[in-house]
């Protein structure tokens, strides 16, 4: 179950997101339904650490295993029905 809480005039979606770096180049993704660029992740599931969600995650979008040097940083992002 993602961790996701639904209220009246918004959500909270707990996600993580990875900067994953090769020969000075930062990956981003884009999909067919958005007109922005992200970076590759998911929403963590309950009872899930964050570095086990970023693992899963890249696992499911690019079929890879990682290795986690270390987290950068913590963003966090409410969004509202205006």
């Amino acid at each position: 179950m993602d961790i996701e809480i639904k209220v009246e005039k918004g959500r909270f979606n707990y996600r993580v997101g990875a900067i994953i770096l090769n020969n000075k180049k930062i990956l981003f993704m884009k999909d067919g339904k958005s007109d922005y660029y992200y970076l590759p992740g998911g929403r963590v599931k309950l009872h899930e650490t964050i570095e086990e969600a970023i693992k899963r995650e890249i696992k499911e979008e690019l079929k890879s295993d990682i290795k986690i040097e270390r987290p950068l940083w913590l963003v966090e992002n409410f969004l509202l029905k205006i």
